[in-house]
């Protein structure tokens, strides 16, 4: 991966904090574009990974606007902040276990989210305000999560869908390139490839039942703007316009991918330059002994949400290593005890460059994956979501993890799956073939980020680069219209052909009959 320069930026969270953002390699542009970014910002991981293409737009003269809601208690730099005053629907408004031990509840939980948001945002007159003067934008990104809100601001504008998860088989339809469920993921569950008979069943089960939720999360939604924008066409006819789509997918983790020019791999996007640790952190961290580090997250699993019983789980076994364990779980008071240092809010990515580091455990959000790939560290995964699940298990084939499950979870499990990792060097050597794999390409993910999305911007759209394939139906993209067709003639052909073969033999059989008789 090139070395990129530094900018050095200010950012203000609930403490000032400063960042250091990398700054595409890119030559800078001639033109300079007005861009508007729709993200779902009380998914604050959602919002990181797509700063870094924010700021650096930014720092190449674009005029770059986010929309923010009231609970929005950060900036990012040199981008402007359009605070909607809505306060959107986070993870804190549900009980994230309950999603653990039911994931089928995860559906009408964003269902219901989806919708609600969607009606208090177009009644937000700032954001019909927006709304009405979308067309002075030269492009508006919206986040694959946001599109289900945000669609009527696409329509008769050019957009981008900025995806933080891997390719999604519906949405990569729906832009005219429909992956084959024999070899490509379901984005629900891997299977080691190339798959078998079973599992090639299993992954088409699974990419159908992923396509049913995809489109059933909008429903609501779609029937609420209908109502406000009788003219509005559906979010499919609209997300098939998509100019271009930013996937978080990787060469290292999904293997070769066929993608349309308009679809652009950026996983890694979320990478920033190391920083220096704290000092307490730095102390604890320092010396011979091996750290393992426990981090859960900003969005999804908080101090607040995790069982008593799970929480004292981890503590449990951490203080009975022979190792250091750094625990930083969002909203916990930071604190040490023996070989545990608790904390609520120290930058990942500089733990994870650590050389003394060993072991995550981690739930296995998208961006704490590329974390610790980057940087070659092997993975314990306590998924929380179904997509963390699917995260984890690439992980686990390719021989980097061991995944556990927070509803059997027990101290004897823990013990045991950490010591295998610290003692069993096939891990470590897995992860670091995965990272070198992922390290290793030609430009980075934010070079790509950047190119591409001046690129849509520059041609008002680009759309030479939408596949047609986008306008067919699956059964037209499959040719399963024609395939039946000549099934048709094929039966006809061969009742034909029977029925000829009938006709002929009675009749060769009454002439022998007349000939017997006449004998």
């Amino acid at each position: 991966m090139k070395v990129l320069m530094l900018l050095s930026v200010l950012s203000t969270a609930t403490a000032a904090w400063t960042a250091e953002y990398f700054t595409s390699s890119v030559p800078l542009p001639t033109e300079r574009f007005k861009i508007l970014f729709l993200l779902p910002t009380a998914l604050k991981s959602h919002v990181w990974v797509a700063a870094p293409l924010m700021v650096d737009l930014a720092r190449r003269g674009h005029e770059v606007h986010m929309f923010c809601d009231s609970s929005y208690h950060f900036k990012i730099p040199n981008v402007t902040c359009i605070n909607h005053g809505v306060r959107l629907s986070a993870p804190e408004d549900v009980d994230t276990f309950d999603i653990v031990r039911n994931p089928l509840s995860l559906l009408k939980t964003i269902t219901d989210a989806a919708a609600n948001d969607a009606e208090k945002m177009f009644n937000s007159d700032i954001t019909m305000k927006i709304f009405e003067r979308r067309g002075e934008y030269d492009l508006i990104v919206i986040d694959h999560l946001g599109l289900s809100i945000f669609y009527p601001f696409a329509h008769g504008t050019p957009f981008a869908i900025f995806s933080t998860s891997a390719l999604l088989p519906c949405q990569s339809a729906s832009l005219g390139n429909v992956p084959n469920p024999a070899f490509v993921s379901s984005a629900l569950m891997e299977f080691k490839q190339p798959y078998g008979t079973f599992d090639r069943l299993k992954n088409i089960v699974l990419t159908f039942a992923q396509c049913y939720v995809y489109w059933a999360i909008p429903s609501q939604t779609e029937k609420l703007m209908s109502e406000r924008f009788p003219s509005l066409p559906s979010l499919k006819e609209i997300e098939r316009n998509a100019s271009l789509h930013l996937l978080t997918t990787s060469l290292a983790l999904d293997g070769p991918l066929a993608l349309l020019p308009n679809q652009v791999p950026i996983a890694g996007l979320v990478l920033m330059p190391p920083q220096p640790l704290p000092k307490d952190i730095l102390d604890f961290m320092s010396g011979n002994t091996s750290v393992i580090y426990i981090g859960l997250g900003v969005s999804y699993i908080r101090n607040d949400s995790i069982p008593r019983d799970k929480k004292d789980i981890l503590l449990s076994v951490s203080k009975k290593l022979p190792y250091k364990v750094i625990m930083n779980v969002h909203g916990q008071a930071s604190s040490r005890s023996g070989n545990v240092l608790l904390t609520g809010n120290a930058r990942q990515q500089d733990i994870l460059a650590h050389p003394n580091v060993k072991l995550f455990i981690s739930h296995c959000g998208l961006a704490g994956v590329y974390e610790t790939v980057y940087h070659g560290v092997p993975v314990i995964a306590l998924p929380a979501a179904p997509e963390h699940g699917a995260m984890a298990g690439k992980l686990v084939l390719a021989g980097a993890a061991i995944q556990l499950s927070w509803l059997t979870l027990t101290e004897e499990i823990l013990r045991d799956a950490v010591m295998e990792i610290m003692t069993n060097p096939s891990f470590g050597e897995k992860m670091a073939f995965v990272s070198r794999v992922f390290r290793d390409q030609e430009e980075t993910a934010l070079d790509r980020a950047v190119f591409w999305t001046e690129y849509a911007a520059r041609f008002q759209g680009a759309p030479h680069l939408k596949s047609p394939a986008r306008h067919l139906s699956w059964i037209e993209v499959l040719s399963l219209d024609f395939i039946l067709l000549a099934l048709v003639l094929c039966y006809c052909a061969f009742n034909v052909f029977i029925k000829t073969i009938r006709v002929l033999k009675a009749k060769c059989l009454r002439n022998k009959n007349e000939k017997e008789k006449v004998t």
